[in-house]
């Protein structure tokens, strides 16, 4: 997937194609300005409302406590970031943009977007970053800090999209009944693989703040019997075993390659010998052929994690290095850029 702009007439086309505009300035300005506005929609409950039913800037702005001014101009800008439209001077969410915004729908993700104003002050640091090496490190949070559970909700929303599809690609061993996730946080991944195999249950090991809140997920999913979490650092934490399988997801971009190998070599001492280890991570491709927006994600990790997104080759290495092979590779439809490798201990 690539960012990019969109030409609204032949005009603008032609000028985009002799590069007669400054695009740099197009992304800096508009970028900024769609970012903020679709947060504000969540934040104000502006989708919520409209999942309700059309209405006019007027009955929103009371129903809103906002100003009218505010809030129609709130509004048009969301039209121009095509999640409302206007029909008739009521405004309604756009039917593309509902299943994604809509509260009420199973694939909303508006904690995801309300989770972006933390994101928003975190970036607010990248020049700090970039001159002094040293991350934002958001896993230092204090286990009771709030933003944990913005954090977790957030990727919770997204898990959710993607979990039937990754679940149905991991291949557990026959008659599999243990199952460690390592940072899974919300859990929700191990969640579906257990509703999908009889007599599978779950430990999920994670920093505290993350715990608390994972907890919260599973248990208002009922799948508390099945899934576990249990406190502790992916790095120095008892993994106990022998397990069936082990989830590895989002965690290697927060790693140096020493720690991935020293982790990936703890897990497969932890393993069934013909186990399955799935790794679900953000790869980029090699820096002589980037094309996508991949790279924004590794600026994002170096940012928040002092760390970095891999290249396939390397993920690759690391688990060579620890004793596994590669059975399959695959990326995830769902949730782009996301690519999902399979292994086992060689």
């Amino acid at each position: 997937m690539r960012l990019g702009l969109k030409a609204d007439n032949l005009l603008e086309r032609v000028a985009d194609f002799l590069n007669l505009a400054p695009q740099p300035l197009a992304h800096v300005f508009f970028g900024m300005m769609a970012s903020r506005t679709l947060m504000a929609g969540a934040r104000l409950g502006v989708y919520a409302a409209l999942a309700d039913g059309a209405a006019t800037a007027e009955a929103l702005a009371a129903r809103l406590k906002t100003s009218t001014e505010g809030m129609r101009a709130l509004l048009e800008a969301l039209i121009a970031c095509e999640v409302v439209e206007l029909s008739r001077g009521r405004f309604r969410l756009a039917p593309r943009a509902r299943r994604w915004l809509d509260p009420r729908s199973p694939q909303a993700i508006t904690a995801f977007l309300e989770f972006n104003y933390a994101q928003w002050d975190w970036w607010g640091q990248l020049e700090t970053a970039v001159k002094s090496g040293q991350s934002v490190d958001i896993h230092q949070f204090a286990p009771d800090d709030p933003r944990w559970r913005d954090y977790i909700q957030a990727m919770y929303q997204l898990a959710r999209l993607a979990s039937p599809e990754v679940a149905a690609a991991i291949p557990l061993p026959r008659g599999a009944r243990h199952l460690l996730d390592l940072g899974g946080a919300h859990g929700w991944y191990a969640a579906e693989l257990c509703r999908m195999h009889r007599g599978l249950k779950a430990t999920v090991v994670d920093l505290e703040g993350s715990v608390r809140v994972g907890r919260d997920i599973i248990a208002q999913a009922g799948l508390s019997h099945r899934v576990t979490h249990k406190e502790g650092d992916v790095l120095n934490a008892e993994l106990g075993g022998p397990y069936d399988g082990v989830l590895l997801f989002q965690v290697m971009h927060h790693l140096t390659p020493a720690q991935n190998v020293a982790l990936l070599r703890r897990v497969r001492g932890a393993m069934v010998s013909k186990g399955t280890l799935a790794v679900l991570e953000y790869l980029r491709e090699e820096r002589d052929t980037q094309s996508t927006s991949a790279p924004l994600i590794g600026l994002h990790y170096f940012l928040t994690s002092g760390a970095a997104s891999y290249t396939p080759a390397e993920v690759e290495g690391f688990l060579d290095d620890a004793g596994f092979k590669v059975q399959s590779t695959r990326p995830i439809r769902h949730l782009p850029l996301q690519t999902l490798i399979i292994a086992q201990p060689d």
